[in-house]
């Protein structure tokens, strides 16, 4: 098994790069028809996949930039940033590590806003354009305040040195732009039981939407033109795809709680924490 592990820590570079092509590729792709062949009668719903997609750019780039590698470390943790960002400032990695984090707990409330969206048009009439608007800048506030508190948890370079020197001296030779915190204070400790606690309760609103839409698609099935049961059997298979994507987010939690729990350790899961959730 280590030897795996050596060989997909060693490919990470190629991975980050991949995952930055793909990521830009196709979330330009997507903005771009979102903004020119999106139907009249899908406007108001292209707008969350406008915010989606704007976010995911950012977070691909994120990871690019940073490159992060968590180091899990008991009453700890601690950064090595091997991306761009540690040609430029360990701040600077630090900050772009927290703008990724507000990212990725972004993602999930996108997906169940397009889920409830969903679920909203076939029980009501469709929203506003600026009713839409405000709900997905209203998701954002609570990643984004709880990314701009973290943005303060960053301890002296001289605290994470000593803490590392007193407790993990190796990785203090382990190349890559080092930050961290001084110790489990309530910033991180709130921070970390966020983005755990996040996925599962997502995870649970969307299935419940998911089976709530699919009995309300069957219940007027027979009502429908054979276009618009075209049209909603498409719909079902989109839910039944969408619906298997917050999981992905969970494995990234699982590395950590592998790592936190020293059930196994390898640099390559480090590196593996934040990288997961991009295959998304």
């Amino acid at each position: 098994m280590d030897t795996a592990m050596d060989i997909l820590d060693a490919a990470f570079p190629v991975i980050h790069a991949v995952i930055f092509v793909i990521g830009v590729v196709n979330n330009v792709s997507l903005l771009l028809a979102s903004f020119l062949r999106t139907p009249k009668t899908l406007n108001n719903y292209s707008i969350m996949i406008k915010f989606g997609t704007l976010n995911d750019l950012i977070s691909v780039f994120s990871d690019f930039f940073t490159m992060q590698r968590l180091l899990v470390i008991p009453g700890n943790l601690i950064y090595l940033s091997l991306g761009p960002c540690s040609l430029i400032s360990p701040r600077a990695c630090y900050l772009v590590y927290c703008m990724q984090l507000c990212t990725l707990i972004y993602s999930l409330y996108v997906m169940t806003a397009s889920f409830a969206y969903r679920m909203w048009i076939l029980n009501f009439s469709t929203p506003s354009t600026r009713t839409v608007v405000i709900v997905m800048i209203l998701l954002y506030f609570p990643p984004a305040i709880l990314a701009f508190a973290f943005t303060f948890a960053q301890a002296d370079i001289e605290i994470v040195q000593k803490f590392l020197l007193e407790n993990a001296p190796s990785y203090l030779t382990e190349p890559g732009a080092l930050t961290g915190h001084s110790g489990m204070t309530f910033h991180l400790v709130f921070t970390i039981l966020f983005v755990i606690f996040t996925p599962g309760p997502v995870y649970v609103i969307i299935m419940v939407l998911r089976h709530k839409i699919l009995a309300r698609l069957t219940q007027h099935s027979t009502d429908m033109s054979d276009r618009t049961k075209k049209m909603h059997g498409n719909l079902v298979q989109a839910l039944t795809v969408h619906a298997m994507l917050p999981p992905v987010t969970c494995i990234g939690v699982l590395i950590y709680l592998i790592l936190f729990f020293d059930m196994y350790h390898h640099v390559a899961l480090e590196k593996a924490i934040f990288t997961s959730p991009k295959f998304l």
